[in-house]
This record gives structure tokens, sequence and C-alpha cells, in this order.
């Protein structure tokens, strides 16, 4: 660790959080390469190791690299030059990899769509990057079909989850969608994925050589905020992902094994979930199609030693029946992102890996896909309940008081800002949103301005306290900070979960109060009482003007295709109300 020095009160000029890393990291360089070169220099020399394991079958690294060869030649050989744009509407199969990765190595860009947007979600995507090529899962083709009306789209390579399966699972595969008669009928403009690689040996296809700041991935905002936003990730934002991500010191190895449960289509899902493990080297399980309440079931057969997902399938885990008395030892590092875990979960998911064999806590991580998903994580020298994690070696994370642009010093609420080598290059042919998020500072830093609420104490450790957009002001110019009703809550033996919303005061011409909406464990939801001992816990705990005033009790929440609950959802609902 290095020296400990004096501070100034101020988290961008005193960097706490380096005295958790070696002078070592400190100092290393950041990788200077294109993605694909980064993960090729990692494993040339270990080609025979298996690098992807697909629904019974393990693809080593050489069959990886000789397939992204492939896809390269016949991305070359329809037409697909430095620059382009691909859509790619799929998830997380080999193909997606292979894709991904010969784009990259011919210097086109992937701009990752989820297969479940709508038809006018697609056909939008589509047209704002004026894409020609669209690769999307079969499932999915029906809307494509439509979503293309309209656009420049010649051609479109249709995937199956079959297409990586061994012999006998995929005819058992492909008899099963005939039994069910879900078998499409393709259009001219059609083509298989089988097709489509094979015939190219003719072709050549140029490696394009490392530019700096060269997007290389489009992927999409959550649009919790408005329309959905393309962020361009360049590949020295990925790179820099991985590599201050093997710099924290987390036990991560080649000989380890990695459960990739997170979507392509997303920020996480590229860099943690696929581009991380690869570099490294580890043998990456593929979850094509993940279930949370199935999540038991996943540990018990395949014993990954990484993983990482969101909070709330924390829940499917400490209450299985499968898991009970189960070991669990296998398990490094349960890593947990995309949304602030609450420290109540936290000691109940800390206590459930002890009991089970595991000698690790549950490592946490913060990020958003305008920072290329991740800019903290914790180790156990600095994993403090309820915090998020130190900044990563290279990036500084700082709080700053919204009105007045000012740092702010330890331990005071502000801003979460975040500078660094992971920040986007910015929002496609999207000027004026890239200026309102990402703004010079006086240093003459370029700092992202995360809309959500936090400090820092003097250790580094960054606690996230909510959204600035999901405040709730009262009538009176109250604020009320809905995490800190829901934390309260959480706080009672018989809750499962809490989500706060604002609904607009009926008795004012302006703001909005608090409703909960709560669920309970399952042997307490036939509890008439509970209410009542909720509104005296907050009457404890919370202030006068930050009491509930309705109570909302379901047996489950709506959540987000990445599983953070879809407060946006529940806001709507208690307008109904």
């Amino acid at each position: 660790m290095s020296q400990e020095k004096q501070l100034t009160g101020y988290p961008s000029i005193d960097k706490p959080w380096l005295k958790y890393y070696s002078e070592e990291a400190i100092k290393a360089e950041l990788p200077k390469c294109t993605v694909y070169d980064y993960l090729w220099n990692n494993n040339k020399n270990y080609l025979d190791n298996p690098a992807l394991y697909y629904l019974g079958n393990k693809i080593s690294f050489r069959t990886l690299f000789s397939q992204i060869e492939r896809v390269s030649l016949a991305f070359t050989a329809i037409g697909i030059r430095e620059g382009d744009i691909v859509v790619m509407s799929t998830v997380t199969t080999p193909e997606t990899i292979y894709a991904f990765y010969a784009l990259n190595r011919i210097g086109a860009i992937s701009n990752m769509v989820d297969p479940r947007t709508s038809v006018e979600g697609i056909h939008q995507y589509i047209c704002e990057v004026n894409a020609e090529v669209v690769l999307t899962l079969d499932v999915a083709y029906p809307k494509i079909e439509q979503a293309i009306a309209g656009t420049g789209v010649r051609k479109i390579i249709v995937v199956s989850p079959a297409d990586s399966l061994p012999p006998v699972k995929k005819s058992l595969y492909l008899a099963s969608v005939r039994v069910k008669g879900k078998t499409n009928s393709y259009g001219s403009l059609c083509q298989s994925w089988q097709s489509f690689i094979e015939g190219n040996e003719s072709v050549t296809a140029t490696t394009v050589p490392y530019t700096k700041d060269r997007c290389c991935v489009i992927v999409h905002t959550g649009g919790t905020t408005g329309i959905p936003k393309g962020v361009m990730l360049t590949n020295d934002n990925i790179n820099a992902l991985v590599f201050q991500s093997i710099l924290t010191g987390i036990n991560m190895k080649r000989e380890h094994t990695w459960m990739d449960i997170m979507p392509p289509f997303i920020a996480y899902g590229i860099g943690m979930g696929i581009c991380l493990p690869l570099v490294i080297g580890m043998e990456t399980i593929l979850i094509p199609s993940f279930d949370p309440k199935k999540f038991d079931g996943l540990l018990l057969k395949y014993k990954p030693m990484h993983m990482v997902f969101v909070p709330s399938y924390w829940g499917a885990i400490i209450h299985s029946h499968k898991l009970r008395g189960k070991d669990l030892s296998y398990i490094i590092a349960p890593t947990v992102g995309g949304d602030t875990m609450d420290p109540e979960l936290e000691k109940e998911a800390n206590r459930f890996l002890r009991e089970h064999g595991c000698s690790y806590q549950v490592t946490k991580g913060y990020g958003m896909t305008e920072v290329c998903a991740g800019v903290t994580g914790t180790l156990d020298a600095n994993n403090e309940l309820g915090s998020v994690g130190v900044p990563f070696v290279k990036s500084t994370v700082a709080i700053f008081d919204p009105e007045t642009g000012e740092e702010l010093p330890y331990n005071q609420e502000g801003e979460v800002c975040i500078c660094g080598p992971n920040v986007m290059l910015g929002y496609y042919q999207n000027e004026r949103a890239t200026n309102e998020i990402i703004r010079l500072h006086k240093d003459g830093q370029r700092w992202v301005h995360s809309g959500d609420i936090g400090y820092m104490n003097e250790r580094g450790s960054l606690f996230i306290l909510d959204r600035m957009k999901r405040m709730i002001v009262r009538y009176d110019g109250f604020k009320v900070f809905p995490s800190l009703i829901e934390k309260t809550v959480a706080q009672h033996a018989a809750v499962e979960q809490c989500c706060v919303v604002g609904v607009a005061d009926a008795e004012h011409s302006q703001g909005f109060l608090p409703v909960a909406f709560v669920v309970l464990k399952e042997h307490n939801r036939k509890q008439n009482h509970l209410e009542s001992e909720l509104e005296e816990l907050c009457a404890r705990e919370l202030p006068e003007y930050a009491q509930p005033v309705k109570w909302y009790f379901y047996d489950n929440l709506p959540v987000t295709p990445i599983g953070k609950i879809d407060y946006r959802t529940l806001e709507k609902v208690a307008k109904e109300e």
C-alpha cells in the first residue's frame, strides 16, 4: 500500500483511496490498443485454454480467435468498413462475442440494442446511426422486419441460440421450435449465421490499428430520465475499465471461472460480463437468458468462482431452498453493481455467505453507462458497510454542490461527479445532452455529473444516497430522499423490499408526498398489523415531513431489464390509485 499523506479535506486533491493500491498499480500505464488487441495480447500464448462455455459446448481461445477471424472476413465481404455501424440486437451467445470482436478488429462499431425493444424503438436506433446491417436473434426477427421499413438496411443476419449448441442439444432445440410452430419466414434481405460466415476465404480483412479516443461500441441509457441516448464508448474506455478492475487486487486468475448473466446490450454486460473475464483468460460461462428465480440452480450447476449481478438478485439466493446446507466456498467475488445495495440486505448476504463456507464478503461497485459501467470497487480492506467502494486507481470521484458547482469536503452530501479514462466520448449526435452531463471544471478536466446524491468519507469510501431526480420536493420546500425511507422500512424483520415514490399533494397546488410500496417476506404476508408497525417505525426514525402517506403491499415489485426496481412504473401506479 502507498504511504498516507496529509489531507486537504477535498477528495479530488487528496485521493485518499490510493493508499489501498501499490505504487506499481498507481504508476501502471493504461493499455494503448484496441479491445481486440488487448484480448489477443493477453491470450495468444494460451490458445488451448477454455475461453467460453455455452450450454455444454466448451470453446477454446484458439477457436474463439479463429471464429473472430471468420466473422471479420464475413463482415468485410458484405461491405462493412472502418467507421461503419452495425446494429446488434442479440443476447449473450458465442456469436455475439465473435461479432463484437470482429467488428472491433476491422474498425467498425457495434450498436447494441435490447431485443425486447419496441418496433418503434428499434427503428429509431437504426435510423439514428444510418445502419445498413443488422445482426439479430431469430426470436426478435419479426420486430426487425417491421423496424427496417423506410431505413437503409440492406442485410439482416439472423442468429439462433442453437448455432453454437452441441449437436444433440441443437437437434432437440430445433425440433422443439418446429413443434411449437415458432419458426420464422425470412425475407430476401436475410442471411443465416452459418451462411454468413461461410465461403469468404478469398476475402482479406484488414486489422485496423489503434487510434486514441475512437468509438468502438454504442450502448444506450435506460431512458428513465427521457428518451434513451446512445453512449459512445471507446477502446480506451473499455480497456481502462478492464485494466483498473484487475488492479483492484481482487483475486482473479486465468484458472478461474466467470459466470456471465448480464446482457450484452448494456455497458455492464460488455465491459464486466465479456471483456474483463476474457482478457484475464478465465473460462466464461455464458447464460443467454437469465431468470433470477433460477439463480440458485445455476450456482449449483456451474459452481462459478466469479459473477456480477444486481443487488435485488440476492433475494433469490438467500431464501433458496436448494442452497440450504450447500457449500459455496468456491465463490471468490460475489460482485454487485448497477444499483445501491441496502445495508440490511448486505449484512444478510454476508451472513449467508459465511454460513455457506464462503470466505469473502459481497464485493460492491458503482458506475453508470456514461463511464463504461464501473469506477469504484471494494476489497476486504476497504469494504465498508453501505458503501459502493473506493475509486479505481486511475479514476477520480468527488462530491460537488449541485447549485454552486464547488467541490464539497468529506462527509458532505452533494452530486457525485466522475473524472478519468472511463468517461465516454459523448452521446451519439447529441452535443447538447453531452455538454449537460460532461462539464469542464476549473481544474481543466472533463467531469461526468452523475445525477446521484452521495458523500465520501476520509478513507475514500463512496456512499450513494439517492438519485437527484428521485428526490421528492414537498409543497413546503422540504426535500425527501426516498432511499432514507426505504432503508428505514428495510430494518423491519418482515420486509423483503421497499420502494418509495412521490405522488402529487392533492391538498396543495404544488408539491409531492412519499408513498411506500412494500414486499413482505413470504411467511409474513398475511399479518395485517404490519402496516401500523411500519408506520410506528417511521415515526420513530424519520422526520415528520418524511413520513409515507400511504402504503401498498405487493408480492413482487416491477423491475427493469437488468433487475433494478422500476420506480417509474410504480410512480404511474401510485398516480392512478
